[in-house]
């Protein structure tokens, strides 16, 4: 039976209705893209029929890591509701993605935009994204948002992490001031007299961020990134540039739908393997305890297992390398512990704190 919602599609250059296989526009030569994108495009706009797919799922997903992790919070033995709302604890938000300052460790700069402390932080950080990722949305397309989303957030919380004092980092709003930045770029760029009141509130928004911040930070009333802010608006200005805008009917070029999508699914991509490291690295903290507390009663044979597991699942981490320096020492296996000296030295040479293992190693003559 003819369908024509199945068997044809829309030209994305002059909008004229053409058979699906067909790769090119017979009446503005444009060329198409194939059916299994088209079927593909319908697939997912099914599952996601709403106006502006990328800011609830952008919503949705960082209110559910909040929820998640005061779950674990509250079902702590030594924490409660109140911790989980007003006050985190470090261990648990560092566990679940958070970065240290000082400690670039490439992962935590992708996991941290989605960690929040306490409830007022994340609501703040959820009424920006609400307010102005449906006009990114418009602009840019829900693909471009999401992968822009990921690639603000690594980025400011990168320049966080080399122009910052020490200290722990979270939260979405080097993304959200990213966000406001590409607004304010777009809103020049569409050059009406609506979008240039849009222009103008957003440069007044991020100016109160940056103020606020730098007050708040200057009378130590409340902990604020600003370089995370600045950065963020920076970027995002500058990718308000850069990335193509579509129209009213979405892109008109095959290159524009193929590369947001592209750029879209490989931040994904990259978040899902941000996300999996984060497993490693906790599953590595659960060995790395069960190392130390069976070198403390000397099981060293037990400790040796463990030690290796902790240091195999996460060698971003300087006491995964001391530890197991230690016990192949204490085993006598001075050839494996030179190896490991050597291989942990060349790693974290370019950190600001000194390496934990350098006089152990010493001492025993390994290098």
């Amino acid at each position: 039976m003819y369908d024509p919602d199945k068997d044809h599609k829309i030209c994305h250059s002059c909008q004229s209705e053409i058979p699906i296989q067909d790769n090119r526009c017979p009446y503005c030569n444009q060329p198409q893209l194939s059916s299994f994108e088209v079927k593909f495009a319908r697939l997912v706009k099914g599952i996601l029929p709403f106006k502006t797919p990328a800011t609830r799922i952008l919503l949705v997903t960082i209110i559910a890591y909040f929820f998640l992790i005061s779950i674990e919070i509250i079902s702590h033995p030594q924490f409660g509701i109140r911790e989980a709302l007003l006050n985190p604890p470090v261990e648990i938000i560092y566990r679940r993605g958070a970065h240290v300052r000082g400690n670039l460790v490439w992962w935590r700069l992708i996991t941290a935009n989605f960690v929040h402390f306490g409830i007022i932080h994340i609501l703040f950080n959820a009424w920006a994204l609400k307010t102005v990722t449906p006009y990114i949305e418009r602009i840019y397309g829900a693909a471009l948002t999401i992968a822009a989303f990921v690639l603000l957030g690594t980025g400011s919380m990168l320049f966080s992490n080399i122009l910052g004092g020490q200290g722990i980092v979270a939260g979405a709003s080097g993304a959200l001031m990213g966000f406001i930045g590409m607004a304010a770029v777009a809103a020049h760029r569409e050059n009406t007299v609506i979008s240039l009141q849009i222009r103008n509130s957003m440069i007044k928004w991020a100016a109160f961020v940056v103020v606020f911040g730098l007050v708040v930070s200057y009378t130590g009333s409340m902990g604020v990134d600003n370089f995370a802010h600045i950065s963020g608006a920076i970027l995002g200005a500058i990718l308000g540039f850069v990335l193509p805008k579509q129209s009213t009917t979405g892109f008109t070029k095959r290159w524009m739908i193929r590369g947001s999508r592209l750029l879209c699914m490989l931040m994904v991509g990259l978040c899902a393997v941000a996300f999996g490291m984060m497993g490693l690295s906790n599953v590595s903290e659960k060995y790395q305890n069960e190392c130390i507390n069976s070198i403390k009663i000397q099981s060293f044979e037990k400790a040796e297992q463990a030690c290796s597991m902790a240091y195999n699942t996460d060698k971003s981490r300087m006491i995964s390398y001391h530890n197991y320096i230690l016990i192949k020492i204490i085993k006598g296996d001075s050839k494996e512990a030179g190896r490991l000296c050597k291989e942990g030295r060349e790693r974290f040479s370019n950190q600001k704190e000194p390496i934990s293992f350098d006089e152990m190693c010493k001492s025993v003559g390994v290098y």
